[in-house]
């Protein structure tokens, strides 16, 4: 039997019932204070499901105890810990980077300086609880990865959520931050260990670091449970929890106005997610310009995840042209929800389709594409539920939730040997080109 090692987990995640643990303010002076200078309102909601499940599978394994170190908004100490089925929970309060994050962006050109109280509570935790491995999950978030920097004589293993610092990244986000860019490259370089589901993050990270080692590693999907069937409102959905250009918004509506202007259907499409009262205009701009004012509905972001499955289901089809992402966690959770789904060709979507079509795809800005494959779906809906179906199968085997926490875990244990003993990784667990070709 191997030995129990201790695990700790940096990232950035919520639940319901996590917060139902954390002593939380009511926001009232966060959300003045964001407001005297100029940002939208906050309220507590479930993010980074993946992680939640991940959570969940973990709870199961013996040979493991787990630490969780998170930041989280609202929280009324500097630190508060719990332990919740035999996981131990360390949550640190950010907030004062985030209540005056406009006059430090000013006063703090360096993102070392403006993070060092989180550095601090971060590095105190960590020497508390004297690690086996460091799981840092997400390098895109400078306010918690940052304090990766600091970990020493620790193997770090990287799981890859995305890669910030994406050349594709400056084509479809016009904002993006060099700071974060900077940062994650630096963690890059420092991190030996990496886990990845897709060749495109793959390949980023060989690139800023030759000598990385590359995992396979699947985040688990929050499988949706105790969804009602309902009637159907909408022909189409679209969600994100930031409604974004590089998640695809923009297209889908554009695509919306293909739809109507030479398929001529007037379908309905339903977006969901959060956005700014800026953003919003417009995206209201190109929806009054292919003359869909009435084709198309907002709603907001749910507060629980669970409430968002729900709602999804009041919907025929999926549209989700997300154009960053190896596999969007959408994309699967509309699959388990038997939701056809049309996507753009990314890194890994064509995955999806390897065994049997399962999902209709068309090159990333290839907006003409989009509606025609929501035409498909529209025309012939017969054809839609047999790949609905084939769906559905290819993703239930290939993303067994307790498979890859337990890959996750062996992952662990061959990154210990190897960084104190130099011991061989199993081949089996590394990433195989062969099964993600060249995209």
């Amino acid at each position: 039997m191997k030995k129990r090692i201790k695990v700790v987990w940096i990232c950035h995640f919520s639940n319901e019932e996590i917060r139902n643990h954390l002593p939380l303010s009511n926001l009232i002076i966060f959300n003045k204070i964001k407001s005297l200078l100029c940002f939208s309102k906050t309220n507590y909601k479930d993010f980074a499901p993946w992680i939640t499940s991940q959570i969940k599978e973990f709870e199961k394994l013996e040979n493991v105890e787990l630490h969780i170190i998170a930041p989280h908004k609202g929280l009324k100490k500097n630190i508060f810990e719990f332990e919740l089925r035999n996981i131990k929970y360390h949550f640190f309060n950010p907030d004062v980077f985030l209540y005056f994050k406009s006059i430090l962006d000013i006063l703090f050109k360096n993102r070392k300086r403006k993070y060092l109280i989180n550095r601090y509570l971060v590095n105190k935790i960590i020497k508390k609880i004297k690690p086996d491995i460091v799981n840092l999950i997400g390098s895109e978030n400078p306010y918690y990865s940052i304090t990766a920097l600091d970990i020493k004589n620790v193997p770090i293993y990287l799981s890859l959520q995305t890669v910030y610092s994406n050349p594709i990244r400056k084509l479809h986000d016009k904002n993006f931050d060099i700071q974060r860019w900077n940062l994650e490259l630096k963690l890059h370089k420092k991190i030996q260990y990496f886990g990845c589901s897709g060749r495109m993050y793959r390949d980023l990270v060989i690139k800023n670091n030759p000598n990385a080692i590359i995992f396979k590693h699947h985040f688990p999907i929050q499988i949706p449970s105790k969804v009602k069937k309902l009637t159907k409102k909408y022909d189409f959905v679209f969600f994100a929890a930031q409604l974004t250009n590089k998640k695809g918004v923009e297209d889908a509506i554009r695509a919306m106005g293909i739809l109507k202007s030479k398929y001529g259907y007037e379908a309905t499409l339903n977006i969901c997610g959060l956005k700014s009262n800026k953003y919003l205009e417009q995206l209201e701009d190109i929806i009054n310009k292919n003359e869909i004012k009435e084709n198309v509905i907002f709603n907001d972001y749910f507060p629980n995840h669970s409430d968002l499955h729900q709602h999804l289901k009041y919907s025929r089809f999926a549209i989700l042209p997300y154009k960053m992402d190896v596999i969007s966690s959408s994309i699967i959770e509309s699959i388990l929800l038997r939701i056809p789904v049309v996507a753009y060709k990314t890194s890994g979507t064509p995955f999806l389709n390897s065994k049997r079509e399962s999902i209709l795809l068309s090159e990333i800005g290839d907006i003409d594409g989009l509606a025609e494959n929501m035409y498909k779906y529209l025309a012939e809906p017969e054809n839609a539920k047999k790949l609905s179906e084939n769906a559905y199968e290819i993703v239930k085997d290939e993303f067994d939730n307790n498979k890859s926490a337990k890959r996750l875990l062996g992952n662990y244990f061959s990154v210990i040997e190897h960084f104190h003993n130099k011991k061989q990784i199993p081949k089996e667990q590394l990433f195989d080109l062969e099964e993600f070709p060249i995209y």
